[in-house]
């Protein structure tokens, strides 16, 4: 197995296994332009793996990785994305860290925005520029096999349950998630496939969550939203659910902030 099947692969089984812990980074500087980053931890699906006996969670043998991938690289020569696709992530990098005898497993996704209006585009479809660039595939340093459509598909399904009955919005001063179709998530919840198995394994091997961090150097004029904690500086905020809240009270993902 190729080290990008290896990773998509293992980044399935961790997802549908509920041992995901996902957690955005917004940060904001002064003229409005700043980073968005998005981590994804899988640690904790070496835990299960060893709980389960498995003395190895994949026929690939390898121990650690840490290696950084630079969109500038194939973004120059990709067909499939548009010029403003191009200009957008083209400082963006995705880092993966693996250590397995530390029990360490993480995708470490980062693009700059020189405006918080490119903030919607880049949380909405930076996962989906990855997949169009193949930027997995590249880890190896050599063309390698893809995975298939459906299990990326999956996998990003999972990272952002329900996204499409939800809408960010972001603007100078405001930046605003709020919930548009209470009655498509109870439905996306009762028939999803990958949302019932994520909820089934939840039950069973432990909670999912989701983190929203976001810093500005201005600190923050108001701020609605669930489970909200503010930094002893005022200039941090972090929102934190769970699947199992996504599940029962869907409106708890909704947040609103204004700087």
């Amino acid at each position: 197995m190729k080290i990008a099947k290896f990773i998509i692969a293992f980044f399935c089984l961790a997802v549908l296994s509920a041992c995901v812990d996902t957690e955005e980074y917004i940060v904001i500087n002064e003229d409005n332009s700043g980073t968005y980053t998005m981590q994804i931890d899988m640690g904790k699906f070496f835990e299960m793996a060893n709980q389960m006996g498995a003395e190895d969670v994949s026929t690939n043998k390898m121990e650690k990785l840490d290696s950084t991938i630079y969109l500038k690289s194939s973004i120059s020569t990709a067909d499939n994305l548009t010029a403003d696709e191009k200009e957008l992530y083209k400082e963006a990098t995705v880092k993966i860290k693996l250590d397995k005898p530390g029990k360490e497993m993480k995708i470490i996704m980062t693009c700059p925005f020189k405006s918080i209006n490119q903030l919607p585009e880049i949380k909405n479809n930076f996962y989906t520029v990855i997949n169009k660039l193949k930027t997995l595939d590249k880890l190896s340093g050599k063309e390698a096999e893809t995975a298939d459509a459906a299990d990326k598909g999956m996998v990003e399904k999972a990272l952002t349950p329900g996204a499409d009955y939800y809408k960010f919005m972001a603007e100078p001063g405001k930046i605003e998630y709020k919930i548009i179709d209470i009655a498509g998530v109870a439905k996306l919840i009762s028939t999803d496939s990958t949302a019932m198995l994520v909820q089934q394994m939840t039950s069973m091997m432990g909670e999912m969550s989701y983190k929203t961090k976001i810093t500005t150097t201005k600190g923050f004029k108001n701020y609605s939203g669930s489970n909200a904690s503010l930094s002893a500086d005022k200039k941090t905020i972090t929102f934190t659910n769970t699947f199992k809240d996504m599940l029962e009270h869907p409106e708890k993902f909704a947040y609103k902030i204004e700087y």
